[in-house]
């Protein structure tokens, strides 16, 4: 077999493996909508199902919280006030958030199966497949400062603080162990991890003072923000004792919200001015989230299949197969490796520009 040939073939080969391992990534954006009568909507959580909650609202006094399935949203109702906002969902269907009464203070509610329990003063911003639900209440007084609370089987449990008077839990897995931030003796917001009876300060970045969990995977993963040094608020990862910054799109502050079992993150990157942009973060790379328009952007949370949602969007990612390679240059191949490289398919990787979620 000739020299020529030969080489030809082995540059038909190499390119099809690069040909075929540099499947341009896209994006499908959709718009979930509103409830009849309102006029915004805020997707704070997404399950392994794909059904979201959040909160839909006339942009002042009312709102109401929200579950949508396969595109039809449904209005969860109130305690008896006028607002109401729904920050969780678990695989199983529960459903945690937060709602006025009729009194006018704000509640944590637990939602099952058409009916929303009354968890008392505060907020639920998680909750797991067994119905644990983690947040901000309080547990011995109502009056401030807030606990970072779990409530299970009609119980409310102090998770207690770091030395400081206050703080709130924000995500929960599985397991039981729940994610948060407490003030710290020192004065400061501390990130913090709790399992089994024991809360652990988490840290932050080195020369950090503030930092914040906001939700835990499968595999213990902990994502959050930290100041750091610069005195720049950064997205952070949790892993083994180990904190990583996460980078950022640019701006002043970058926010780790939402994190599945698979790794991958989101959040939101706040600039010096302009609109907030949303985030996906895989692989050790950071992505802008195309929001439709020039509006505010958001990353809230994502499931296991990559579907991330936040502001009033869904977000779904997929491979779109390479464009395959003409005949012109499978007989520029053949003719040696500097014409093949000529005709190389140039793949092309990019996504388009996209809420600050209402979280404490």
């Amino acid at each position: 077999m000739g020299r020529t040939l030969v080489i030809g073939l082995l540059v038909l080969f190499a390119l099809s493996l690069v040909t075929a391992s540099h499947a341009s990534s896209t994006v499908s954006v959709r718009d979930l909508g509103v409830l009849p009568g309102y006029t915004t909507t805020e997707a704070q959580g997404i399950n392994e199902a794909g059904r979201i909650v959040g909160t839909s609202g006339d942009g002042g006094s009312q709102s109401r919280p929200f579950l949508w399935n396969d595109g039809v949203m449904t209005n969860l109702g109130t305690l008896g006030g006028s607002r109401g906002i729904a920050h969780g969902i678990s695989d199983t269907g529960f459903i945690a958030g937060e709602s006025e009464v009729a009194s006018h203070e704000m509640h944590a509610f637990l939602w099952e199966n058409g009916n929303m329990k009354d968890l008392g003063l505060g907020v639920a911003f998680a909750v797991n497949d067994q119905g644990q639900a983690a947040g901000c209440g309080f547990p011995t007084s109502s009056a401030p400062p807030c606990h970072a609370v779990l409530w299970q089987s009609g119980q409310v449990t102090d998770l207690g603080t770091l030395g400081g008077r206050s703080g709130s839990a924000y995500g929960i897995n599985d397991a039981g162990q729940v994610v948060g931030s407490s003030l710290s003796t020192d004065g400061f917001m501390h990130a913090f991890l709790w399992q089994a009876g024991t809360m652990t300060d988490l840290g932050g970045l080195p020369g950090y003072q503030f930092s914040a969990a906001w939700d835990i995977n499968a595999a213990g993963q902990v994502v959050g923000s930290s100041i750091g040094a610069d005195g720049i608020t950064h997205a952070v990862l949790w892993e083994a004792g180990v904190v990583r910054d996460l980078g950022n799109l640019g701006g002043r502050a970058t926010i780790a919200y939402g994190i599945n079992d698979a790794g991958q993150v989101v959040g939101i990157s706040i600039p010096a001015d302009g609109p907030i942009d949303g985030f996906l973060w895989r692989d050790g790379v950071m992505t802008k989230l195309p929001t439709p328009g020039n509006g505010d952007g958001a990353g809230s949370d994502i499931n296991g299949a990559g579907q991330v949602v936040g502001g009033h969007y869904l977000y779904a990612f997929g491979a779109t197969p390479a464009t395959p390679m003409s005949g012109m240059a499978f007989y520029i191949a053949s003719a040696g490796l500097a014409g093949a490289t000529f005709a190389f398919y140039h793949v092309r990787r990019s996504f388009r520009p996209r809420k600050n979620p209402n979280r404490r």
